[in-house]
């Protein structure tokens, strides 16, 4: 379980980056392609510039992955405390209520407020920012281009998975509560 948590935090850091990334590409466009393009030219040893565009779409392709990761690790996670919490039910029964309790009903009852803030920020309020956020960076995007190009149309079928991925993402976390 504690891998899982690791793996969470860290998937949780490199959508923060990536977010970054676009966010940058939102509202300094022509010093992000600058930067970044010479970024990725430098750390790959090209002798030419990479095209804009074609970033932009990996930054897509990258938040979709860790998107669709991070989504995985924490409903997992959530899957496992939800049956731990019933294994300690079941034990607790056969003890006089009196043992197994440490992540079940104690744990719970003395969940503190912060915690709860905490938990609201990762399963409603981070899901809500990351919509908020891609559909700046599509709707940039479609008002900026010059024509429908196929790294459009990737960039906004990347865009619709997202979405629907995060959807699925509080469905599945809010359900189990």
């Amino acid at each position: 379980m504690r891998e899982f948590l690791r793996t969470r935090d860290k998937l949780f850091f490199f959508i923060l980056i990536t977010i970054t990334f676009m966010l940058y590409q939102i509202f300094l466009p022509l010093e992000a392609r600058d930067v970044i393009g010479h970024l990725i030219t430098k750390v790959l040893n090209l002798d030419n510039a990479v095209d804009a565009s074609f970033i932009g779409s990996i930054i897509w392709f990258a938040l979709l992955a860790l998107v669709v990761r991070y989504f995985q690790t924490v409903v997992y996670i959530e899957t496992q405390y939800k049956y731990v919490h019933n294994l300690e039910e079941m034990l607790c029964s056969c003890y006089n209520n009196k043992a197994f309790t440490r992540e079940g009903k104690t744990y719970l009852k003395d969940y503190k407020k912060f915690s709860k803030w905490i938990k609201k920020l990762y399963f409603t309020i981070f899901p809500l920012l990351l919509i908020l956020v891609i559909i700046a960076k599509i709707y940039n995007e479609i008002i900026y281009a010059s024509s429908f190009s196929v790294l459009l149309i990737f960039n906004i079928s990347i865009f619709i998975l997202i979405i629907f991925f995060v959807l699925l993402y509080l469905q599945a976390v809010h359900s189990r509560r």
